[in-house]
């Protein structure tokens, strides 16, 4: 079976700082991969990479059959839904709007069927009734539940999400990893940068750990619970201190 994502040496710096530093990997269709690691390991930096969000310095990246490249890259984009920690919604439009726009501006659809695509994203994420409030309007939790319904407006070939759930206050939390276990059901193939553990175990078919810019330990949910190298048991049990408190 062919991957939807490949990736092969890839390496990212900013000015003469290492960030990412040969990675490779392959995500198959329908995969869900949660990619998890300490500050300043790479990670957010290498899932953005993938769609030149930051751009590499060199390695290949295939996306849904098409390289990567100064003549491609705004074709693979509209191929991939992205998530972004702090919701990125326009304050001075409403919901729907935030969903339409990029669908007419960015992905040439007529404004019809945006708008139609748009009431379906938000009846996903459970928002329909908030399609005319205006963004200030919601929580946190619920905002970013816009946000996904944007990138699942575009019908991606992949999603990715950065720390989707790491702006929010922790009650919050919930409401957003639920709908992203609903979109994982569906059989969407997913990339996730998340310290979420139980999510992890609950929706990822692999998991992979960064540290100083490469993965160093990859594998099942069940790595989680017996992780084989100690730099990931630290990272863990770390995790762990912090989320009895």
């Amino acid at each position: 079976m062919s991957a939807i994502v490949s990736v092969r040496d890839l390496e990212v710096s900013y000015g003469n700082l290492e960030v990412v530093k040969g990675v490779s990997l392959d995500v198959h269709q329908g995969e869900k991969i949660v990619i998890m690691g300490p500050s300043g390991s790479g990670k957010s930096t290498f899932l953005r990479s993938l769609i030149w969000l930051v751009k590499p310095r060199r390695g290949r990246i295939v996306i849904d059959g098409v390289e990567v490249k100064h003549d491609t890259v705004r074709e693979v984009r509209k191929k991939v839904g992205f998530v972004f920690q702090s919701y990125n919604l326009f304050p001075h439009l409403k919901v729907i709007d935030n969903i339409v726009l990029p669908l007419v501006k960015v992905h040439d659809i007529p404004r019809d069927e945006a708008v139609e695509r748009a009431r379906e994203a938000l009846q996903m994420v459970g928002l329909l009734e908030k399609a005319n409030a205006y963004p200030l309007q919601l929580s946190g939790g619920q905002q970013q539940r816009v946000a996904i319904a944007r990138a699942l407006a575009i019908r991606p070939r992949v999603l990715m999400l950065d720390e989707p759930t790491s702006a929010l206050d922790p009650e919050l939390v919930d409401e957003v990893l639920h709908v992203l276990e609903e979109i994982a059901r569906r059989g969407t193939t997913m990339l996730i940068v998340t310290h979420e553990v139980d999510f992890a175990e609950d929706v990822a078919d692999r998991v992979l750990f960064f540290e100083g810019g490469k993965i160093v330990e990859e594998g099942p949910p069940e790595i989680l619970y017996n992780p084989k190298t100690e730099r990931l048991r630290q990272f863990l049990r770390r995790l762990h201190r912090r989320t009895t408190f």
